[in-house]
């Protein structure tokens, strides 16, 4: 299924068997690009994780442990500052009950999101391995294997389960945001992030 906020051709990357192999470095204008959408320095491992219709750099994959041994639970992270913005309004609006209904209700959601969880973990355990941290990570996260750090199950930020979805196409909640938002990017921006830079969340 298309991704519905980019009707011009999704440039997400799609599922991904492996992280830290087919993911690009983040690396020249992009990472500059990036560290003025968040206004911080980046730490550890970046990669990207998706773009948006303009080639913008919209989601960035981040190692799970960074250099210190410090832990990072946010795995994709949402940077597109109009999205950001759009995102944090249907978080102060009714979307999350909506989005806690429809796990309830809706058959097939639930079960979804659950592999959703599976395979964000398993993205997380391939990187931490891969750097030789792998008995850390999941000492640290025994409990907290959901979307971003949470318990599986939970909802603890939209953000991250559509920039979960805008890299790997595979999160029902982030799906159900994305649809919500439609062709905002198209209809809202020219490929340009700094108009919409220094605005917060």
């Amino acid at each position: 299924m298309p991704c519905p906020l980019a009707p011009r051709g999704c440039r997400c990357p799609g599922a991904r068997a492996s992280m830290g192999v087919d993911l690009e470095v983040l690396a020249g204008d992009d990472r500059r690009l990036v560290e003025r959408q968040l206004a911080r320095p980046l730490r550890g491992e970046v990669r990207v994780g998706s773009r948006c219709p303009y080639g913008m750099v919209q989601v960035i994959a981040t190692s799970p442990l960074l250099e210190d041994g410090s832990p990072f639970p946010t795995l994709f992270w949402l940077t597109c500052p109009l999205l950001q913005r759009a995102v944090s309004r249907l978080e102060n609006g009714d979307m999350r009950e909506e989005l806690r209904r429809m796990l309830r209700e809706e058959t097939g959601m639930e079960e979804a999101l659950r592999q959703a969880e599976e395979e964000y973990s398993s993205l997380q355990d391939a990187w931490a391995e891969r750097a030789g941290m792998l008995s850390r990570f999941r000492e640290l996260f025994a409990e907290r294997r959901g979307i971003g750090g949470t318990v599986p199950g939970g909802m603890k930020c939209l953000h991250a389960h559509l920039a979960h979805y805008l890299a790997t196409g595979s999160n029902p909640l982030g799906r159900e945001v994305a649809a919500r938002l439609g062709g905002l990017q198209e209809e809202a921006c020219r490929g340009a992030c700094d108009p919409f830079l220094g605005r917060g969340r």
